[in-house]
């Protein structure tokens, strides 16, 4: 339950993906609005380079499966959706060194998850240029919301000079070059929605400062005084609190005895309800949430909180791994475990022309990220695909466990007159880990009413 003295909005909810290498972008060069795919051949080949690997990992000769297992990894994170399941009938020593070779390619993922995309963008260009290619480098998505507004949509040249700066830095930049703001209430998963600058808007940049993927702003500051009650005053410091879309938070945990605030002579402010641990779930589209800090009000005399510092921790979905497995007639009680994740199917059963598959998703650190409030659970992709490789989409789902660290859950699938499940394929797409990231900031001087 949230301390009386913290009031927090959703807002927002982010997927988690990788960021791109980034490079300069030229003015006279065309821009991507997404990353270009990889070849076809050059996935074809590094799965057959994957696929060998792993087989050598059941080498007779010791020299050679570890030698595999270093190859496997030094391949890097991008080879993860092409490993292997571990599952019951899997060899011991191939899963001893898969379970290694995955947990290090998960390690090196969430770095580079959790790390800001640096963006360099230089020269003369359109706004629509800039902005797709701040989108290509660090792998995030943007959406014009000004038709949404009935606002003129010019695309203005823009002079850019922007070296090796974080994410938030850059896009702050191209915006008030542009005169743009983000829109925080967008319905489009996954990207950033931006509009006109209302008449008499600030400037972005300054006002905000930057803690790795996160941008933290102060935006509203009240006085309230109870004049029923003289004793009770207070001062609400609202703040937007914004992440790289690409990554996907479910839980914001803050600790009030983490957050200090200093007047402009240097005093302390009180924290009111200091010994909270709020926490909120993040829930929507978007890729913001709105924070609310209650202080106790300060005299007269004082004109400014010189200083508000805390300290935040996001809870955040790891990367996506899918779990398949075939000839589901004959699945039972059979088991997959990938990073930080062990997919168990249960039953399969079939009643009149639906087909009710029974399984559970358990994670080594939740993180008390499947406490029954938490809905991202029940929209992870589930689906079967048959022999010619149609999808029969999921008709609903049930709850059937909720534990610390496990949940259990059955899918319905209609399969209209098939006698059995013969040939169909069951694919569940889960994180894999689930991570916990710790947000530090501190805010510039903020002028009190």
């Amino acid at each position: 339950m949230l301390a009386s003295s913290f009031v927090l909005v959703c807002l927002a909810l982010a997927q988690v993906t990788d960021p791109p290498a980034t490079a300069p972008a030229a003015a006279d060069k065309p821009v991507a609005e997404k990353p270009t795919a990889e070849k076809p051949a050059e996935k074809v080949d590094l799965a057959v380079q994957v696929k060998e690997l792993v087989r050598k990992l059941d080498s007779s000769v010791q020299a050679d499966r570890e030698a595999a297992e270093k190859d496997l990894v030094a391949l890097g994170s991008a080879i993860l959706p092409l490993l292997p399941a571990v599952s019951d009938r899997t060899p011991a020593e191939v899963k001893n060194r898969l379970t290694r070779v995955r947990a290090a390619l998960l390690q090196s993922a969430v770095e580079s998850t959790t790390k800001t995309s640096m963006i360099t963008l230089q020269g003369s260009m359109l706004f629509s240029k800039a902005i797709a290619e701040i989108g290509k480098q660090s792998g995030n998505s943007f959406v014009d919301y000004r038709e949404q507004f009935n606002q003129q949509q010019p695309d203005p040249t823009i002079e850019i000079d922007i070296q090796n700066k974080p994410f938030w830095e850059a896009v702050d930049t191209v915006l008030d070059k542009a005169g743009l703001t983000i829109y925080n209430y967008d319905e489009e998963a996954s990207a950033i929605a931006y509009t006109a600058r209302g008449e008499g808007a600030v400037d972005r940049v300054g006002r905000a400062t930057y803690s790795g993927i996160f941008r933290i702003e102060p935006t509203r500051v009240q006085a309230t005084r109870d004049l029923r009650n003289p004793a009770s005053r207070t001062l609400r410091l609202t703040l937007d609190v914004a992440w790289e879309p690409r990554v996907r938070p479910i839980v914001l945990e803050q600790p009030l005895a983490e957050v200090s605030a200093t007047d402009d002579a240097g005093n302390p402010i009180e924290i009111d309800g200091s010994e909270g641990n709020p926490e909120v779930s993040v829930e929507g589209a978007n890729a913001a949430v709105e924070m609310d800090y209650l202080l106790k009000l300060p005299p007269r005399s004082v004109n400014q909180v010189k200083s508000l510092k805390g300290k935040l921790t996001a809870v955040v979905l790891g990367r996506v791994e899918a779990f398949e497995f075939e000839n589901l007639d004959k699945t039972r009680a059979s088991q997959q475990q990938r990073g930080g994740v062990t997919v168990t199917v249960d039953s399969c059963r079939k009643n009149d022309e639906i087909y009710d598959v029974q399984f559970r998703v358990r994670f080594d650190k939740a993180a008390n990220a499947l406490e029954s409030h938490r809905g991202w659970i029940y929209n992870n992709e589930c689906y079967l695909t048959a022999a010619d490789g149609s999808r029969i989409e999921n008709a609903g789902l049930e709850a059937t466990l909720v534990d610390t660290n496990e949940v259990g859950l059955s899918y319905k699938f209609d399969i209209g007159n098939a006698k059995d499940a013969t040939g169909l394929k069951f694919v569940y797409k889960t994180p894999a880990a689930i991570l916990k990231i710790p947000v530090e900031f501190e805010l510039a001087p903020i002028d009190l009413p």
